[in-house]
């Protein structure tokens, strides 16, 4: 599946969520999420070199998120609930999200991330 390049709030996962078919409840910051309240984290910082695509991108703790700025990911990671967000996303299967090719992008984004001090 190839999704188009998304902008913060307009991502798919933010909608996604939203709408119920992502069951999160917890970032993987181990911050609680709720519908209508969440926000898109990029993973690598745009001022990092991140882009602005559904790889990129994490559903996070709006407030989590501003405190992260553009500080390491994995200061803030909490490894129970990054755990969770996995087996969340591989049962997620949408008309317009295929949970596993996410965690596919994704991982690799969160692999570089955690690699390069991101």
């Amino acid at each position: 599946m190839i999704y188009p390049v998304s902008f913060g709030n307009k991502s798919i996962l933010k909608t996604e969520f939203d709408r119920g078919a992502i069951p999160l409840k917890r970032d993987i910051t181990g911050h609680k999420l709720k519908r209508g309240e969440s926000s898109v984290d990029h993973t690598i910082p745009k001022s990092k070199g991140g882009s602005s695509s559904l790889y990129n991108y994490s559903l996070m703790n709006p407030t989590v998120n501003n405190k992260r700025s553009n500080k390491p990911i994995k200061q803030f990671i909490d490894l129970e609930a990054l755990i969770e967000y996995i087996r969340v996303f591989l049962d997620v299967k949408t008309i317009d999200l295929d949970g596993i090719d996410y965690l596919r992008g994704w991982l690799r984004s969160l692999q570089r991330a955690i690699t390069e001090g991101k």
